[in-house]
């Protein structure tokens, strides 16, 4: 995942693939695209909740971790951290910004800066995303995918009545 070989972008790549293959079976929007011609990483997605219930999963560690397929620490304040793998892993991020029940932001350093924000639409949720502040010479494409695809499993956590995750889970707990 550090862009020092290809490695991560494919893993993040395949991830991608196979959360679009599974929106396309269920008949879903597919995800935005990774784009390797451009460092403009943004994001929509419209989902079938309440911005409320999509906050939640968010910013709730055992919730994120479910859906996400991979452990996930969160402290949801300014100054906490967010770390994948969980607290445990060695490395987290730092949220930088919070407007509780919309907006959040997290500082990964090198790789920049990810803000999603949440609006009301029409009964559903709109979530746009961004990856930012990042060297454009070098876009972290693999990070970016990998947001892509857990985005997608966020959608279907949220809109299957008996959901069921599309990813094995990890054995590892999340403190």
């Amino acid at each position: 995942m550090s862009g020092s070989t290809i490695r991560g972008v494919l893993q993040t790549y395949w991830a991608l693939a196979v959360a679009n293959l599974a929106a396309r079976l269920e008949g879903r929007q597919l995800l935005p695209r990774t784009d390797f011609t451009t460092a403009d990483l943004r994001g929509e997605l419209l989902i079938a909740a309440p911005p409320a219930k999509v906050y939640e999963s968010l910013i709730d560690s055992a919730q994120a971790s479910a859906w996400f397929g991979y452990p996930i620490g969160i402290e949801p304040w300014v100054g906490g951290r967010y770390a994948m793998g969980g607290f445990e892993s060695g490395y987290a991020a730092k949220v930088v910004d919070l407007e509780p029940g919309r907006r959040m932001s997290i500082d990964w350093g090198p790789t920049g800066v990810t803000t999603w924000e949440l609006a009301e639409s029409q009964g559903k949720t709109k979530l746009t995303f961004v990856q930012s502040g990042f060297d454009e010479q070098n876009p972290p494409y693999a990070a970016w995918s990998g947001t892509v695809a857990g985005f997608g499993e966020l959608v279907r956590f949220h809109e299957l009545p008996d959901w069921q995750p599309i990813w094995l889970p990890d054995p590892t707990p999340v403190p």
